[in-house]
């Protein structure tokens, strides 16, 4: 079997090299895809063979030389060519902004999307969270109408904590329209729309558009907007997680920037796999990619990277978007965008799976990786660790401490991507991408 080792990890070094003179050279897109996958199978192989050969963790990094698959601001995620309309999506009225959000509480991920005229479309998904399906656009479902103005932007967060979606929506005017669900996680019903509700306040230069996240990690969501000028507003939420108060705004907190092209959006996601929130933001037909270089609780924005990942601009003067959601259930997140047709643009996540999960730290190991059940975590010494299991919504599932060398560390039953962060009494930190099938 040693022998059987040997010749896979040279095998992969060999698939890993060609697939890096790809990416570098910008070529052959389909070949990349055929050794991402490759790469991947073959590091499956090696971490089962691994556990049988009972090498340490310090060889297994070397032999197949980890490090160079460490993720960073410009080779964490690759995703595909753009697709117009895919799954049976269909043109849903001008100047789309889609947003992911499973409204029937099935398991898979529907479509809500904003359009010029203040009003709303639902796409349905029929499929499966595997192979999505999408039926008709139907217009302002579930008791919603459009708002007072047009150009409605839809941020989808459960806004009072009642455990169902509620619905914020920017416009043209710069207010924000939020629409309670008076109905259920399954069953949404959206209440007349309240304007600029808890201290949120327009934004002067219009076409505000926004979304909830967790900036300062106090159990709370947090709201940033973009504007037509380009400009970000953050705004404080000093309440709490089911009575949201916000603060006054901060334009360009933590180091934001203005975009170039103006009409902002904002969207937050973690593309670097670290276990804070990156943004995401539209720049007219492009996209910007602010990585946080702060924390999780002090987030710090880097100068704006365009167009990162291989995304390649929408067209020109068509508008972009941007939401994320495991589409395909491959376990990273692919994106959606709208433009001025009335079509949605799709991006596939390319990026191979599994590669970047075994980080070396404190002589620690995570594995299986990916996993159908839990993970066992798996130490050199007795020093105490502290760990925190998250979802990919920034949500704790679990936490522990352990000076033991060996624990299991148990996931929730629902599949997905998961991120274990470990905590040594040295207050060093790193931060592990699990994927459940």
């Amino acid at each position: 079997m040693k022998k059987n080792y040997n010749e896979l990890v040279r095998f992969y070094n060999r698939s890993r090299k060609k697939l890096q003179n790809l990416v570098a050279q910008g070529k052959n897109a389909y070949k990349q895809d055929i050794l991402k996958r490759r790469i991947t199978r073959l590091f499956q192989l090696l971490t089962g063979m691994q556990t049988q050969l009972k090498l340490s963790t310090a060889t297994f990094a070397l032999a197949a030389g980890f490090v160079l698959f460490q993720p960073n601001a410009a080779n964490a995620q690759t995703f595909g060519p753009k697709q117009t309309n895919p799954f049976g999506l269909s043109n849903g009225g001008a100047w789309t902004v889609p947003s992911f959000v499973d409204l029937d509480n099935d398991g898979d991920k529907d479509i809500m999307v904003g359009l010029s005229t203040g009003g709303f479309v639902y796409y349905q998904n029929t499929g499966t969270a595997s192979a999505a399906a999408y039926g008709a656009p139907t217009p302002n479902p579930f008791g919603l109408v459009a708002t007072g103005s047009p150009y409605s932007c839809v941020a989808i967060v459960d806004y009072d904590n009642d455990g169902d979606y509620d619905m914020m929506s920017g416009a043209k005017d710069g207010s924000f329209y939020y629409f309670e669900n008076g109905g259920t996680a399954a069953a949404p019903n959206f209440i007349s729309a309240v304007v600029d509700p808890d201290g949120l306040v327009a934004l002067g230069a219009g076409y505000s558009a926004g979304s909830f996240v967790d900036l300062d990690n106090d159990g709370d969501k947090d709201f940033m907007a973009g504007d037509y000028a380009g400009n970000f507003f953050y705004f404080q939420n000093t309440g709490t997680a089911s009575a949201p108060a916000f603060a006054a705004s901060v334009q360009n907190a933590f180091g934001l920037a203005m975009t170039t092209g103006g009409y902002s959006t904002t969207c937050f996601v973690d593309l670097d796999g670290d276990g804070d929130k990156d943004m995401f933001s539209s720049n007219g037909p492009s996209f910007d990619y602010f990585q946080n270089t702060g924390t999780a609780a002090a987030p710090a924005f880097a100068a704006v990277m365009a167009l990162p990942f291989s995304l390649t601009t929408i067209g020109t003067n068509n508008g972009a978007s941007n939401s994320f959601a495991d589409i395909n259930n491959d376990g990273d997140l692919d994106m959606i965008s709208g433009i001025s047709t009335g079509d949605v643009i799709y991006y596939e996540n390319t990026s191979p799976t599994g590669i970047k999960n075994h980080v070396l730290f404190s002589g620690l190991s995570i594995y299986p990786n990916p996993t159908n059940s839990n993970v066992t975590l798996q130490s050199n010494s007795r020093a105490e660790l502290s760990i925190e299991v998250t979802n990919v919504l920034g949500q704790v599932v679990s936490s522990f401490k352990t000076d033991l060398q060996t624990n299991t560390v148990s996931l929730p039953e629902t599949k997905g991507v998961y991120f274990v962060k470990v905590t040594n009494t040295a207050n060093e930190s790193n931060t592990y991408k699990i994927v459940k099938n």
